[in-house]
């Protein structure tokens, strides 16, 4: 049988709004194929709950170190693995450093390689290294390393969220149809997932919160939810130590997901629940979330986010 690997890699709402919806489209237009997935850490759990059919390969979370020559002997290992099955297409749609290394090695070993690759053979990258004459700036910036196969792809290094044509489906649709030009694709990255049992019957409204960032968290989250829980609302806290089906059956519990601009905003579309996110510095544009605070430097105070999630939910009821 037919084998094609899709490549993503980056963390678990990426996976699911870009490497969900491609996953899909080829198992749809390609029956009688097997379709694998390459994914990192948690974009594995993502894959296995929304696409059980499709065949994995993973990197574990600690196997990507961020010492460059010990990635490179991780991702090597990865390329011996990918050539030992045998591919007749590899679609790399990740943009970052090291996946596009991988694809660069694939594609110089006579791989059949698509998407985005390192715009230097492997050897040269190597001899960089080594004569420590390797620059970070071409590391951190995909527009100095990246080359691909992608017509569209110039696209991606645009600000293309200030333009008048905005894809209602935000960066997933920006990135697949007009960067990689899967122009037909139905964005489908739905996950099916029960409501959690233990809010079946609750007669309040549930949040769920995600404000937790590993940079910038949210600096008011237990003036909020206190505000919120004295309004009437049951609010639920995001555990990352949850595994990834409670936190979704989390989600589908509620009515309203707040959240920084982090991996829940993707999966909230993905168990169709409303989201209000708070952007920061990030235009809302690049996501397009059902609602959104005011993009700015300084978070909202939490009465005053606690006053925005009141008036969504009354303009639900009035509407």
């Amino acid at each position: 049988m037919s084998k094609i690997l899709v490549i993503r890699m980056l963390e678990m709402g990426d996976v699911a709004s870009i490497a969900v919806p491609t996953v899909r489209q080829l198992q749809q237009q390609n029956p009688n194929t097997e379709i694998y997935c390459l994914t990192h850490g948690l974009g594995a759990e993502v894959l296995k709950l929304a696409t059980p059919s499709a065949k994995l390969l993973t990197l574990p979370k600690h196997y990507w170190p961020d010492n460059i020559l010990q990635s490179l002997e991780a991702f090597l290992g990865l390329a011996e693995t990918i050539i030992e099955i045998g591919f007749e297409q590899i679609i790399n749609l990740d943009t970052a450093f090291m996946p596009c290394v991988l694809a660069r090695f694939l594609k110089d070993a006579g791989e059949p390689v698509q998407g985005n690759y390192l715009n230097v053979p492997l050897q040269q990258l190597i001899e960089q290294i080594q004569n420590q004459s390797l620059q970070p700036e071409y590391v951190n910036n995909a527009a100095e390393y990246m080359q691909s196969s992608f017509m569209g792809m110039s696209r991606w290094h645009s600000q293309w969220w200030i333009s008048d044509n905005l894809p209602d489906g935000g960066y997933p649709e920006f990135y697949l149809t007009r960067c990689c030009g899967f122009n037909s694709m139905p964005l489908d990255w739905h996950i099916d997932i029960k409501p959690a049992q233990k809010y079946l019957d609750a007669n309040q409204r549930i949040i769920y919160l995600a404000l937790n960032d590993a940079q910038h968290p949210y600096p008011y989250f237990h003036e909020l939810k206190t505000i919120l829980q004295n309004i009437g609302y049951l609010v639920i806290q995001d555990n990352e130590q949850e595994s990834l089906g409670l936190r979704l059956q989390g989600l589908k519990s509620s009515d309203l997901l707040v959240c920084l601009p982090n991996a829940m905003f993707s999966l909230a579309a993905c168990v169709e629940t409303p989201t209000l996110l708070i952007p920061g510095q990030l235009d809302p544009r690049i996501l397009m979330p059902d609602y959104a605070t005011d993009q700015s430097d300084e978070f909202p105070q939490p009465k005053d986010l606690a006053q925005s999630i009141t008036s969504i939910f009354e303009a639900q009821q009035n509407a």
